[in-house]
């Protein structure tokens, strides 16, 4: 089967473009990428689609770099292919930032291609990555260590950008521009063991091919295909799963229960852990998830690693949360950072609280006409709170008056199960008479300032949390 049907069919079976699609070919002038615009310019009738080139003029190799560009444009020219071109000085721009020039170059030149595609509807970029890309990929992946995704390679299509060479050699590639009579341009940048993929081009896969295996680079293409496969089915199961155990809560803390998590297979458990920590906009290496497997497999209440990207994870009576470490409080201080550490609340007035939420006071000689009471909605003597009270976070030595007797504060949030993620967040309202704890809010109201048959006046409190 010659090349061109192969493509066809590749094409075809990776639905690598849909019908009448603008398929924008990022060519650079060498071998592969002409080879690429030249067969995809014959083949578009066949696959229905409209072809146009894309060269983008990086200027690293001087004069060289501007005849690459010339060169393309004539070919274009010639067969009356769009053409666009976009220029830009690297080495200056990478002195400036600190990039190397093949990574800085890769950045602008794909935020070219992005730019123009974005002009279109329906727009694909297609680049020239063939198998020898393939099995470099792969062997410079299992060298830095990877896991299943990453010895999948490179992909025949991501997002907007397809691949429809990645079943051809680099050898077949050369043949054709020689059958077609094409005079490629030489990048002899290529030629340098300059940086790691190219060590891999000219040292390491010759000497495995030569001294190991004469077939490796078709060996790990396979690799890629299996690999591919095998974690596509896995990311569908880990999906599937993620969509019955995991949530996100309104906060943007991602939870999952221990129990349920502990029920899965470790490939599945990995995964999951990765997907929440997508969620929350974060990458995990294997070595964090590992310790973050390790921690909830533990099922320790109030356990917690702190991961990259300021996240961190916790556990507490049988959740496992993760989130952006972003909380703004300080742990057993029983304040926020830049605010008062107390709050004065009147009598007839409202405050927003540092932490979200509102609570308001009022006094009335009578309850007959109030709405009724709840966890978040308490009556006080107003003669043992005061007609104002104080507002406040948790401090260390916080104990309650409880109808059963003292308790510190601490133990009461652990026997009411409230996560340790929440309990600098929780007001607590204290008499500005006694300096005692009248009201944990929105969970108990003490014995402090309880009215009796002997209250003349009460304080009304109310606390609205934050949404």
């Amino acid at each position: 089967m010659n090349l061109e049907k192969r493509l066809i069919e590749y094409w075809r079976e990776n639905h690598l473009s849909k019908a009448d699609a603008q398929v924008i070919v990022a060519c650079s002038g060498g071998p592969d990428s002409l080879a690429l615009l030249d067969m995809v310019h014959r083949l578009q009738a066949t696959l229905r689609i409209n072809v146009m080139a894309a060269h983008f003029e990086h200027g690293i190799r001087g004069d060289a770099s501007k005849a690459d560009a010339e060169f393309v444009k004539e070919y274009c020219v010639q067969r009356g292919i769009p053409f666009v071109m976009e220029s830009a000085d690297i080495p200056a721009i990478c002195h400036t930032t600190g990039e190397s020039l093949e990574t800085g170059a890769r950045r602008l030149r794909y935020a070219f291609l992005q730019k123009l595609a974005n002009g279109y509807d329906n727009a694909v970029i297609a680049t020239a990555h063939h198998a020898d890309d393939q099995a470099e990929t792969v062997l410079m992946h299992l060298l830095r260590g990877s896991g299943i995704k990453g010895l999948s390679g490179i992909m025949p299509k991501r997002d907007n950008i397809i691949r429809p060479f990645l079943p051809f050699a680099k050898a077949e590639l050369v043949a054709y521009c020689h059958e077609q009579k094409l005079a490629p341009r030489l990048d002899e940048t290529n030629n340098e063991a300059d940086c790691t993929r190219n060590k891999l081009r000219l040292e390491l896969l010759p000497l495995l091919q030569n001294e190991y295996n004469n077939n490796i680079a078709n060996n790990l293409c396979q690799l890629a295909e299996t690999a591919r496969a095998e974690d596509e089915l896995l990311e569908k199961l880990c999906r599937q799963r993620a969509d019955q155990l995991v949530s996100v809560n309104k906060d943007g803390t991602v939870s999952c229960s221990v129990s349920s998590f502990m029920a899965e297979p470790l490939a599945i458990k990995r995964r999951l852990i990765q997907y929440m920590a997508g969620l929350i906009d974060s990458d995990l290496s294997f070595v964090h998830i590992e310790a973050f497997r390790q921690l909830i497999e533990a099922d320790v209440t109030g356990s917690a690693i702190h991961l990259p990207g300021h996240c961190e994870g916790w556990l507490s009576y049988g959740i496992v949360y993760l989130s952006k470490n972003h909380r703004d409080f300080l742990e057993n201080n029983g304040t926020i950072k830049d605010t008062k550490s107390e709050i004065k609340l009147e009598a007839f007035s409202e405050t927003a609280l540092p932490a979200g939420g509102e609570m308001t006071a009022k006094l009335v000689d009578s309850l007959a006409e109030e709405q009724p009471f709840s966890k978040h909605r308490i009556y006080c003597d107003a003669a043992k709170s005061g007609s104002s009270v104080v507002v406040r976070y948790r401090k260390p030595g916080d104990r309650l008056r409880l109808s059963a007797g003292h308790k510190k504060l601490k133990d009461f949030f652990v026997d009411s199960k409230i996560e340790r993620n929440r309990r600098d967040s929780v007001p607590i309202v204290l008499s500005s008479v006694t300096g005692e704890i009248i009201w944990v809010a929105g969970l108990k109201q003490t014995e402090a300032a309880l009215a009796d048959e002997n209250t003349k006046q009460y304080l009304i409190l109310s606390y609205r949390e934050k949404e």
